[in-house]
């Protein structure tokens, strides 16, 4: 779907790195200068873009090219270069981005009996693309290096537990700290004055016929539009049926302090992320050392009767889909004991320092994604009939690093500009009907299949918490 003619006013739901970037960008592109752009999102009478639950918002997020997808691996790539740029009025500047280098290791599991990649096959991948990156920007190979057994990942790490059994370092990648990043982002677009911020929880999508024409408030109040953009994230299963396309994940953050000393020690320190385990640790920052896992998450199935029918064909009625449990719901100061046993193991295989994972925890999140079978992101005009409805969602856990050229690339897929990346973020069929449903009494949830998670699949969240979570 094109649209050649420019909207005159564009609403968007959802203000974290889809939503506020795409903002961002409207903003700029020549041709939308008397377009009204209008971002509401749910802060809590805070004020602040995005709320402390988005995904986007955290202490730190990867920053990395290191996919074993080539057009994420060069779309990275070209977000980099912003990051890099240190002024304290730039994106990296004022502490807000660190190249200490990162560290991707897997174990050698074997292959899957249906052919599904592994982490190693992931790993593999990943550094075959950096590598060839490398060697095409004229940059020194030397700071890429091949760890190809645990002993070398062992030295490498300086820690005598299990990291992996093959990998490698680039001292070309890092992390960010994502909320104030975020903040930085939302200052540069509130400066402008272009566009307005409405601090609000969206009920649902209002339609006539088979159009979009925006959105309804909690309290009732109607925002049109001439364009509609849900970028909610893992709120999206609320607005629109995504069932077999998008679904809400949450992923465990667990936080420990450490001493002076360990902060002084550790501050060079490389990131690490196995991709069979999915557990990482991100160089730690003001004595707050943080380790998470990148898996198949917790899934939270809700009765949804708020949800937009998959076309105008269909009736709208009730729906069963995993939704976000956050902060907002008493669910914030808490750890499942399964993510707790792992996450203490990790510590030990990751990271050196004696006993540092016998120490309680200083906090924990669930930080929710919105998965995609593929990983690959949905942004995308509505493939089902909806007309006006404009889509951006799917981040499956890796999308807050192109936060300086997303937002552009978004609006070049609005006009029927993507290329490459609109290929592959396009709504796409769903192969099996019965992923995202319940089938004879269970969720059976989407699995995403790209290598790139660790741990066990189709966890309950509310399961997992009933096992006697360990205090804080």
């Amino acid at each position: 779907m094109k649209m050649d003619k420019r909207p005159q006013s564009v609403l968007i739901i959802g203000s974290g790195v889809f939503g506020l970037t795409t903002a961002d960008a409207l903003s700029k592109r020549p041709g939308f200068e008397k377009t009204s752009i209008t971002v509401v999102d749910d802060t809590h009478g805070t004020g602040r873009f995005p709320p402390t639950d988005s995904a986007s918002v955290d202490s730190s997020r990867i920053v990395r090219a290191d996919y074993s997808d080539p057009a994420y691996s060069a779309l990275a790539a070209e977000a980099q270069n912003h990051w890099r740029q240190q002024g304290d009025d730039q994106l990296g500047g004022q502490g807000r981005y660190a190249e200490t280098g990162f560290v991707l290791t897997a174990n050698d599991t074997g292959k899957w009996a249906d052919g599904q990649k592994t982490g190693l096959d992931y790993v593999r991948g990943s550094w075959k693309n950096v590598v060839g990156a490398t060697e095409a920007a004229g940059l020194s190979k030397d700071k890429i290096r091949v760890l190809d057994s645990k002993e070398a990942l062992q030295r490498e790490l300086k820690t005598a537990g299990y990291p992996g059994d093959w990998g490698y370092v680039n001292e070309y990648s890092g992390w960010a700290d994502a909320g104030r990043s975020m903040e930085w982002l939302y200052a540069q677009v509130k400066a402008k004055g272009v566009v307005n911020f409405v601090d609000a929880k969206v009920h649902e999508l209002v339609t006539e016929g088979r159009k979009v024409i925006g959105a309804k408030l909690k309290d009732g109040k109607l925002l049109r539009a001439d364009w509609v953009m849900v970028a909610a994230g893992a709120w999206c299963s609320d607005l629109i049926d995504l069932r077999g396309r998008v679904e809400a994940t949450g992923h465990v953050l667990g936080y420990l302090e450490i001493t002076d000393k360990e902060q002084e020690a550790f501050a060079k320190r490389p990131v690490v992320l196995n991709l069979t385990t999915g557990l990482f640790i991100i160089t730690p920052c003001n004595n707050i050392l943080k380790i998470a896992r990148h898996g198949y998450g917790y899934l939270n199935p809700e009765v949804i009767t708020t949800a937009l029918p998959v076309s105008p064909d269909h009736k709208k009625e009730p729906i069963v889909a995993s939704r976000p449990c956050t902060a907002r719901d008493d669910a914030s100061n808490a750890m499942p004991y399964e993510a707790d046993r792992l996450f203490r193991r990790g510590l030990r295989d990751l990271i050196p320092g004696e006993g540092i994972e016998l120490r309680p925890w200083k906090g924990a999140r669930v930080c929710w994604y919105s998965d995609t079978k593929d990983a690959d992101w949905l942004v995308d005009w509505h493939g089902g009939g909806w007309e006006n409805l404009f889509i951006a969602t799917g981040d499956s856990g890796h999308a807050f690093k192109f936060l300086p050229v997303l937002g552009d690339k978004i609006v070049d897929v609005m006009l029927g500009k993507g290329g490459e990346l609109g290929q592959k973020w396009r709504w796409k069929e769903i192969e099996d009907q019965s992923v995202g449903r319940v089938v004879d009494g269970k969720f059976r949830g989407l699995i995403t299949e790209d290598g790139s998670r660790g741990g066990r699949p189709g966890m309950i969240l509310k399961e997992e918490f009933a096992r006697l979570p360990p205090k804080l």
